[in-house]
């Protein structure tokens, strides 16, 4: 019996790693291109680009003037070229909720809430980014003189952290197959309302490599 459970979390490890290996490369492989302005200073890489065609579908529009707070996420990554693991991370969340009765619309970002009487004002504040700061300067320390390009993801209205925790966690099975396929449909579920991705044009580190 002992044997067989073994066999089976062996059998279990080994789907995970290569479903893991296959969800990687496609989300790679379908990265678009698109041109982000970055200025260092400070060691650290400053973003600017903008993410406001993740709004440009008439549902989600429709969605953001119904009255009801809706979220959007960006997570900007940096990347050595060649490789697949982010090095240095930065995400930031913004709320937008429009006000029936002032007929504007509310954007709570970080500490500050600011009101935009257009919709367009409003997505912009939240989706036009400038300066975004990547990561700290001991991140880049090391690699002066390489090249690297920043990943990019735009999520509306993602399910929070909390509940998709929630959801992702195990079945109770004993069969480490069964639990594997709940989570990949639990991983589903948990996916955003919405969500682009795309890369940056390669850049080089300031410095020379020690």
């Amino acid at each position: 019996m002992t044997r067989h459970l073994f066999r089976s979390a062996r059998r279990a490890a080994f789907w995970l790693t290569l479903l893991g290996l296959v969800f990687t490369s496609a989300a790679y492989a379908q990265l678009s291109d698109r041109r982000l302005g970055v200025h260092w200073a400070g060691g650290v890489p400053r973003l600017t680009f903008s993410a406001a065609d993740l709004v440009d579908r008439p549902d989600v529009r429709r969605a953001l003037s119904s009255g009801v707070a809706k979220r959007m996420v960006l997570t900007a990554q940096a990347y050595r070229v060649g490789s697949s693991q982010p090095f240095a991370s930065r995400a930031f969340e913004c709320r937008i909720t429009y006000d029936l009765w002032q007929e504007a619309y509310e954007v709570e970002l970080g500490s500050s809430r600011e009101t935009f009487p257009e919709l367009e004002d409003a997505v912009n504040r939240c989706l036009v980014v400038r300066g975004l700061v990547v990561g700290r300067p001991d991140d880049y320390e090391s690699i002066g003189g390489e090249r690297i390009y920043f990943a990019v993801r735009a999520e509306f209205n993602p399910i929070s952290a909390r509940r998709c925790r929630h959801a992702l966690r195990g079945s109770g099975s004993s069969d480490p197959i069964g639990a594997l396929v709940v989570n990949i449909v639990r991983r589903d579920i948990c996916r955003a309302d919405r969500a682009i991705d795309f890369r940056s044009q390669p850049v080089r580190v300031p410095g020379a490599s020690p």
